[in-house]
């Protein structure tokens, strides 16, 4: 008998058809009988057996916002690719069910899931960002559980307020911006928003997440696939943000 979750894992973003696939598949799995494939598995078979959102709405929302993230930050695919992306769609619908938890669970969960992706190379940013653009899709689609979703957005801004106490908003930028400046924009443009994950992988490693910064250059900031230049600009703005940063 086939494997159901290799039946219905979809491509890449294949788009809406493959999208309702998906979001019938996770449906169908969790309604089946004990012992079978679970609903996480639809959405990516090597997530383990965590528990995720079986509402199609709060599905739709999830699907929908890990697109959004992604389609931003184009280093997700040039670094992840299709693997990365089947873990956007599990992580999203795992963190919809967070909000059923009291606030404190919440936090700790995520500040924890924010951890883990900052050891892989993945900026807590990308996270704060991501919770910003999930907590927008799902008050959209189900507005009766605002108040539920809000816990999102509230364990954004406490990301946002730990990252700018170490590197604020105005300094944070110019930091950004002087990397773009170096490279010009044709060369930035390559992979947008490179300077601001390297400034945000420093405001990381302050707040004493592991490997912030290492797990991030040793991609990006790689000589074998970056030219001399990059390379030049992506060491001095970590070296920058690290002057700069406050304890």
């Amino acid at each position: 008998m086939p494997d159901p979750a290799r039946r219905y894992e979809p491509a890449i973003e294949r788009g809406l058809s493959a999208e309702t696939e998906t979001i019938e598949a996770v449906v169908a799995l969790a309604a089946a009988e004990p012992g079978g494939a679970r609903p996480v598995s639809a959405l990516n078979p090597e997530a383990g057996a965590h528990g995720v959102t079986t509402d199609p709405r709060e599905l739709r929302s999830a699907l929908r916002a890990g697109r959004r993230t992604r389609g931003r930050f184009g280093y997700y695919e040039m670094r992840y690719g299709a693997r990365g992306s089947a873990f956007t769609r599990s992580d999203s619908a795992w963190i919809v069910t967070l909000v059923e938890q009291p606030a404190g669970v919440v936090e700790r969960q995520l500040s924890w899931l924010g951890a883990l992706l900052a050891a892989r190379g993945m900026p807590r940013w990308l996270l704060e960002v991501h919770l910003e653009t999930l907590h927008a899709e799902l008050v959209t689609a189900v507005p009766e559980k605002r108040q539920s979703y809000d816990e999102l957005l509230r364990v954004a801004a406490v990301f946002r307020d730990e990252r700018f106490s170490h590197l604020d908003e105005l300094t944070s930028s110019r930091l950004a911006e002087s990397f773009d400046d170096c490279l010009g924009s044709a060369s930035s443009n390559d992979l947008p928003e490179a300077g601001a994950l390297l400034v945000a992988a420093v405001a990381d490693e302050r707040n004493g997440l592991p490997r912030a910064v290492e797990s991030l250059t040793e991609w990006l900031a790689d000589p074998a696939r970056f030219p001399d230049d990059w390379i030049t600009a992506a060491t001095e703005t970590v070296a920058a943000a690290r002057d700069l940063a406050r304890e």
